[in-house]
Formats: structure tokens, sequence, C-alpha cells
């Protein structure tokens, strides 16, 4: 099967692209954010290919990790793409990995499209993500409380991992607003 397909994006829609590969076919592949993708621009998509009795669909990713955490969801009886997807969605990969090696059921049955099923997402995925070469994130009381205010996963990853070790979790979590704050002001700036 394919590991990944590298080529031009031509086309951006409702979380789907048309990549246009090196040797001239192009694939429509769904995606986690396709607001991730530029128009015209080459990237290596990562791709995983379902198929069931209606039809065969491939799906998208920017990162292996994606890719490995979509293909072990969807082995869970329960989950298909859509799910994986949303789930993806809403606590990245990395936060899924995150939470599942640190146990935090609790956090998992909060996220909207986990819910009832953060018990056995733990049990089928705990020894999976074991091998999994990431850091774990710092802070993690901190990571918890900012994705309850609403931040998005993935920036509080990147905020936390700026902020030295060994602070106290009130002045990790003061320096981690600062950092999203000015992300979010940088974002705007830049995109006008």
């Amino acid at each position: 099967m394919f590991d990944y397909i590298k080529g031009k994006v031509v086309e951006v829609e409702n979380q789907r692209i048309s990549l246009l590969s090196e040797i001239g076919i192009a694939f429509e592949i769904h995606v986690l954010d396709s607001t991730y993708f530029i128009a015209e621009n080459i990237y290596n998509v990562f791709t995983y290919i379902f198929h069931n009795e209606e039809s065969i669909t491939m799906y998208g990713f920017l990162t292996r990790l994606d890719k490995f955490i979509f293909s072990e969801l969807i082995k869970i009886s329960g989950i298909g793409p859509k799910t994986a997807l949303n789930i993806i969605r809403k606590v990245t990969s990395l936060g899924l990995v995150s939470l599942i090696r640190n146990k935090d059921l609790a956090s998992m049955q909060k996220i909207s499209s986990i819910g009832s099923k953060a018990d056995r997402i733990y049990y089928e995925l705990k020894n999976k993500v074991l091998n999994v070469e990431i850091l774990d994130y710092k802070y993690p009381e901190v990571f918890n409380a900012l994705l309850n205010l609403g931040y998005h996963p993935q920036k509080v990853f990147k905020a936390l991992d700026s902020i030295e070790v060994g602070l106290e979790n009130s002045d990790a979590m003061k320096e981690a607003i600062i950092r999203l704050k000015n992300e979010q002001w940088t974002f705007i700036y830049n995109s006008s």
C-alpha cells in the first residue's frame, strides 16, 4: 500500500484535497484540516486507504503519528473513520497519546467524540502508544486547564514546550497564556 504521496495540491475544499502526484495522477484525499493545505504547494501526505462494501476512501495526514493513531483508532469496534478523524481534530494525536500514557480517562471522557468510548480506547491503545516516540508534555495539569479554557491542544503543546521546567503550575499557566495570546496576535497581524 502507499506510505505517502508527494504531490502538488490542486484543489482544497471542505476537509478534502486533490493532490496531483509527480507521476500525473490526482488523488482525492480526506484530511484532518484542509486549512493546513495551500493550493499549488507541494506536500508529502501520509495516506491510509479505507475500504468497505460501499466505497474506497483515501485519508491523508501531514505526520506519521496522525496516520498511526487514525489507523489504530479505526481498529476499535464502534469507531469508524469519521469518528477517528473527529477525535484527532479535538485533541490531536499527540494529545491523545499523552492522555493515554498519563491514564487520564477523565479528560478523555470530556472529549465529545470520545465520551463513553474512553475506557475502550485506553485499553486498546495503551500498549501500542508506549513505543510512540514523543516527548511527554510538560505541566499536564496546566495542559488540561488550558484545554478546558478552549485553547487548541497543538498550540498548548507548543506554548508549554517553550516554558522552562520547574515552574509552579500557576506560573506555568501565566507564561503559557502569555505565549498563546502572543501567538494569536501574531497570527492576526500576519494574516492581514
